[in-house]
């Protein structure tokens, strides 16, 4: 495997995981993407470890866990000034740049920012249902804005490789209020329903699910058939305009001679429950369409082109993976893992991931088994996903299932100081620090 010489990494933002691949959703056709796919190995067990969008991005930049940062939710951002991939880069001579949406988390890297202008219309709470042409003309809507900066920047970085750049769309988030090329796209009434969707849901769910179904129910009313058709059809139209923004740049990294120079990682911050369950959004519940998220990654030489992984893999993960591939040894201590192993071989290098979400809630994944948690409600949500892929049946209160219960709450507790302890691990400069220490004899320093 040869060294890539540059970095960029796409996110979009609230991508599911079944908008690209084999078993993806009817409404996806986005051949760029799935050009992407068969040039890059794909995780196809890949999960975020924050659902909220400022934790999901801190995780994925720093490769700490939410709760050692104090980024809990969206209205609170790191100020801590923590060390990112791309302060790591730079400190080895990368030209680090950012550009588009990042929530303002783009430490160590030259930030390009996008005026949003009238791109999304009038709403401020982001309308799943407001589907419509933008007021914005197509040249300045956000994501178009944003590729044309970012093939901009990689025409002037050509020539002072190596670089690393990340890039972040606005879409597929709501509202789906698009560029008039893209409203057409995806029509409501050619719209599949979702399977996994009962009339009685609230049956055996958690207290967080029935309190964000009414936050649904009192903006909205009941959400009829039609009102899904129409939310999952934007979400789909707003995805195409990802695919034709990614074909952009994919076309300036060959036309300017930077294809075979470049690891290009796509991935996404969370997913999107598109009306399964009865939802609309991310950071509920935790259920499979909010956590797992598409993790694609193209090498230079064509390493590993077309190959699919299995294992598990997360967001904590990038970090740990990245500077084994690059072969650098940034001075920080991290809990992830690097995927390399199961890049090369198929490796398993986890066997669960952990979960984290709105309000301090905390969850855990295996292969086959779910178990997630709200402190506030002293209540949440088991399943055994083998038996119920769909996540139709709550075991969390039967009792049948309560040595299940207990034994992943055991593994929770056991994933959480695993993860802070391997945090914790001293760096170089605190060895450095403890001998300085040491030579000015404070009593019991071993």
């Amino acid at each position: 495997m040869k060294k890539p010489m540059n970095v960029l990494f796409i996110m979009t933002d609230q991508q599911r995981a079944d908008s690209i691949g084999p078993n993806r959703h009817p409404c996806a056709d986005y051949p760029n993407m799935e050009k992407l796919r068969s040039e890059s190995v794909a995780f196809d067990n890949f999960f975020t470890s924050a659902s909220p969008c400022v934790p999901s991005r801190h995780t994925f930049l720093t490769g700490r866990q939410p709760w050692k940062l104090g980024v809990s939710e969206n209205r609170k951002f790191s100020t801590g000034g923590e060390e990112t991939w791309m302060q790591a880069l730079r400190d080895e001579g990368y030209r680090s740049v950012s550009v588009g949406k990042t929530h303002m988390i783009h430490a160590g890297s030259f930030h390009i920012p996008i005026n949003p202008g009238k791109s999304f219309g009038g709403d401020p709470d982001w309308n799943h249902f407001q589907f419509e042409q933008s007021e914005e003309p197509h040249d300045y809507f956000f994501d178009i804005q944003t590729t044309r900066r970012a093939c901009d920047a990689l025409r002037r970085l050509k020539d002072t490789e190596p670089f690393a750049m990340f890039v972040g769309f606005h879409a597929p988030h709501e509202p789906y209020v698009l560029p008039q090329k893209y409203v057409d796209f995806r029509k409501p009434e050619d719209v599949p329903l979702p399977e996994n969707r009962r009339a009685d849901e609230f049956r055996d769910k958690s207290e967080a699910y029935r309190r964000r179904a009414g936050i649904f129910t009192n903006k909205f009313g009941e959400m009829s058939d039609d009102m899904v058709r129409k939310g999952v059809a934007g979400y789909h139209c707003a995805l195409k305009m990802v695919d034709d923004c990614l074909g952009t740049i994919m076309d300036t990294l060959r036309e300017q001679g930077l294809l075979d120079h470049t690891l290009i990682v796509y991935t996404s911050d969370h997913g999107e429950m598109l009306g399964v369950h009865g939802l609309f959004n991310k950071a509920a519940t935790a259920y499979e369409s909010e956590i797992r998220i598409p993790f694609m990654l193209r090498f230079p030489d064509g390493y590993k082109a077309g190959e699919v992984v299995e294992a598990m893999g997360s967001s904590l993960d990038f970090a740990p993976t990245l500077y084994d591939l690059l072969d650098i040894s940034p001075d920080v201590s991290l809990p992830g893992h690097s995927l390399v192993p199961s890049i090369q071989t198929g490796e398993a290098v986890r066997d669960y991931v952990t979960l984290f979400c709105l309000g301090g809630t905390m969850g855990i994944r295996t292969q086959t088994r779910k178990l997630w948690y709200h402190p506030k409600f002293k209540d949440g949500e088991l399943y055994d996903l083998a038996e119920d892929p769909q996540e139709q049946h709550n075991l969390y209160h039967d009792k049948a299932a309560s040595g299940l219960r207990g034994e992943l709450f055991e593994l929770l507790l056991h994933a959480r100081i695993v993860d802070d302890e391997r945090d914790n691990l001293p760096t170089k400069r605190e060895l450095r620090l403890k001998d300085e220490i040491k030579a000015a004899y404070e009593p019991q320093v071993h």
